[in-house]
């Protein structure tokens, strides 16, 4: 048996850049990310963005969908713990007064480390996609009755697996 020639190194070393380079094109641009702790959440039943109402920076401020911007309003930075930070107010995403109640509308609110503050974010593998479910209580972050309108609440519900429920990450 003889060695490879050098042309068939460099043919299989092309066929393999090749692969590569096409999968790479195949998976989302979440899998591409440059800064993977700052993320827009992205609906997947109204495509809208997950946003502080009117770049408030008030604790209590409601948060809703809105048509995304670009705005650092819409932008959230995942840390330790699943805590999920506004970058324009640098408060935390969080379900209100510890509840458990299905319909409960996200607030932003000083930072605390609460369990009502923490999210899980289970993600559909390979699609760009996840679900936030809220430590506290176990239900999940939903565009109320998924209306695509802008200003739409943001609620906890429980899981129904629908595309209201489920949030795209853009980097």
């Amino acid at each position: 048996m003889t060695a490879p020639s050098n042309r068939s190194r460099l043919r299989t070393g092309a066929g393999l850049l090749a692969a590569a380079s096409a999968l790479a094109l195949a998976l989302p641009a979440t899998a591409q990310a440059t800064y993977p702790n700052q993320v827009r959440y992205q609906n997947g039943a109204t495509q809208k963005c997950l946003e502080v109402a009117d770049w408030s920076t008030a604790d209590g401020a409601p948060v809703r969908q809105w048509t995304c911007t670009g705005g650092d309003n819409q932008l959230w930075e995942r840390q330790d713990g699943g805590v999920l930070v506004n970058v324009h107010s640098h408060k935390c995403l969080e379900i209100p007064g510890y509840s458990t109640a299905w319909g409960t509308q996200a607030q932003q609110w000083t930072c605390n480390g609460g369990a009502n503050q923490q999210w899980r974010e289970t993600s559909v593998p390979l699609s760009g996609i996840s679900q936030l479910f809220n430590t506290n209580s176990g239900l999940v972050l939903d565009v109320a009755g998924s209306d695509p309108a802008d200003g739409t609440p943001v609620i906890q519900w429980e899981n129904t697996g629908t595309s209201n429920q489920y949030w795209g990450r853009r980097y």
